[in-house]
């Protein structure tokens, strides 16, 4: 087919304003004296975004954005209650659903303040109830707060059966003391659980011995009435604290991701199968607390399930403290314990003088108990230290292996290896993960 009859025409810009967005072309057609400071900063920026340096940044930055953290905020679904058409709730006749009985209204127990409606021509609804939960006329909210500071401060709870807080469960053993406290969370202190338990802590009946009272076996052998302080094992996330604070290994670092302190491989392989890879923390993320350990819920970290921590599968109002050989025997021998151990040994051997043992023996007790060493104590860890020496003399290749991850330079193998075996039972004693 010939093309017939055609033209040519030559011309500079773009008149029509093609492949140029609309704010752009009426930006433009605003003279540049009449622009505002928004206008003006659109135009130029969408001018650098077009020129050649402007289309090399805006890619890099692009690919930079897709490699930075994600954000600490997650967008979280809220539910709001149902206005128009609310759904009736009936009593079930012995729970059976198929058999509803009379409608229940929403409402409080007799003995209680009643929940008062924001708007008197609608049923309260969730908001109200909140409200009415945190209402100076409401003194059950800050009582059970209170018990649930109180318990971990003194090992048991004003109201002892913390799950069942109310006629069915013990009364409390001190309910004006209670009382006392729950008035100040809510007026003194406006519900600082920080300012309640400064306030207990300084308390003279916090601050009482632990040591148990013999006047006492028969009277109060159970310690009901506080007239001494109670003695208990720290949660399963503060074992291992409490050793890297005595070893000097604990880092002091405040928020951040999860960590993954050591764990051994064969039980990070069937915790977490092919989904998902240990990879031990480096640095100071290896000693950072307990909690900002990883926890998967259906695998937490078998130093925590050995000390009782539950899962986060179900709701648990009070942890339950038993004891366990598997308790000592992971203190003496995990990989955790004994590198705290070794850290420790080389804390004594490092901080003080090399032909005073006595003196590292008193300063390594008081490190982990926070009291001071008796003589008897003292006879006993330096007849240890002792015979550790003479073993590791014979056998060079065990004090390698016992002191590689922390040792100090200008000290043999051996002399480290004997002091981690002082550090390691030192550390191993009941009295290092109890509260006294």
């Amino acid at each position: 087919h010939t093309i017939g009859r055609f033209r040519l025409e030559a011309r500079t810009g773009t008149e029509s304003g093609e492949g140029v967005p609309k704010t752009i072309r009426e930006i433009v057609q605003v003279s540049p004296q009449e622009r505002n400071e928004k206008q003006t900063q659109t135009l130029l920026e969408y001018a650098f975004a077009e020129s050649e340096t402007g289309r090399v940044l805006v890619k890099q930055q692009e690919q930079l954005k897709k490699k930075a953290p994600k954000s600490a905020y997650m967008s979280v679904r809220v539910i709001s209650q149902r206005t128009n058409n609310p759904r009736s709730t009936h009593l079930l006749r012995r729970g059976d659903f198929l058999q509803p009985q009379g409608t229940v209204e929403p409402d409080t127990l007799a003995v209680l303040p009643p929940v008062t409606s924001r708007d008197p021509n609608t049923p309260p609804d969730r908001l109200d109830f909140a409200r009415w939960l945190v209402s100076d006329d409401n003194p059950l909210t800050p009582r059970v707060l209170v018990n649930h500071v109180w318990r971990p401060l003194f090992g048991r709870g004003l109201v002892p059966t913390m799950n069942d807080f109310g006629v069915q469960g013990e009364p409390p053993t001190h309910p004006r003391l209670l009382d006392d406290l729950a008035l100040r969370l809510r007026t003194e202190f406006g519900w600082s659980r920080k300012q309640l338990v400064k306030y207990i802590v300084m308390s003279a009946t916090y601050q009482q011995s632990s040591q148990v009272r013999p006047d006492l076996a028969e009277s109060d052998p159970e310690n009901n009435w506080l007239a001494r302080q109670n003695r208990f094992r720290v949660e399963a996330e503060l074992v291992r604290d409490v050793y890297l604070a005595a070893s000097g290994l604990l880092s002091r670092k405040i928020g951040g991701p999860s960590v993954f302190p050591p764990m051994p491989s064969d039980v990070a392989a069937l915790s977490y199968a092919n989904n998902f890879r240990w990879k031990t923390s480096e640095g100071a993320d290896r000693y950072r607390r307990g909690m900002y350990t990883f926890f998967k819920r259906t695998a937490p970290h078998p130093n925590l399930t050995t000390f009782d921590c539950p899962d986060g599968n179900t709701t648990l109002v009070e942890r339950r403290a038993s004891n366990t050989p598997l308790m000592a025997l992971t203190t003496l021998n995990n990989l955790v314990f004994v590198e705290a151990a070794q850290a420790l040994a080389k804390r004594l051997l490092t901080e003080l003088p090399s032909d005073d043992d006595d003196a590292r023996i008193r300063r390594g007790f008081e490190l982990c108990t926070a009291r001071p060493a008796t003589a008897e104590t003292i006879d006993v860890f330096r007849n240890l230290l002792q015979s550790a020496r003479v073993y590791y003399e014979t056998h060079p290749e065990a004090a390698i292996e016992l002191t590689k991850l922390h040792r100090p330079e200008d000290v043999s193998a051996e002399e480290s290896a004997a002091w981690v075996v002082v550090a390691r039972m030192m550390l191993n004693l009941d009295e290092v993960i109890s509260r006294e």
